[in-house]
């Protein structure tokens, strides 16, 4: 809810910040019996902070969609590049215009659809 104000008011994009508990309680939800090699799986990301590497998994497995296979292609994917994984998982729809000049309301508006639907996928 702070988040929406903060883009409401000051039109800030928000970025996830993703616990050790939460990410077991992600691995959990969408991979059951999955979860050791799930996690075993994301081991395999490198990222400089473990913060960082949290967020990055949390993003994978929103992309991977409870389909382990993808997960293999997501890391890879954010071995090269991370925020190609994390602009794909948390703002989906503002990665589509790149860099175009957008006027400040429609930029608050997909700011706000963006982390709306990212929120409601972490803490279904």
């Amino acid at each position: 809810m702070i988040e929406a104000i903060r883009i409401k008011l000051f039109g800030s994009q928000p970025s996830a910040s993703v616990t050790d508990k939460k990410l077991d309680w992600l691995i959990q939800r969408d991979y059951e019996s999955k979860a050791p090699e799930v996690k075993q799986k994301l081991q395999r990301i490198t990222s400089d902070t473990h913060k960082g590497k949290n967020r990055i998994s949390a993003a994978i497995l929103k992309l991977s969609n409870k389909d382990c296979y993808k997960i293999d292609y997501y890391v890879a994917m954010s071995n090269c590049d991370f925020r190609d994984v994390i602009s794909q998982a948390e703002y989906p729809r503002y990665s589509k215009f790149g860099f175009a000049d957008l006027e400040e309301q429609n930029v608050k508006r997909i700011y706000l659809e963006d982390w709306t639907e990212y929120s409601k996928w972490l803490n279904k």
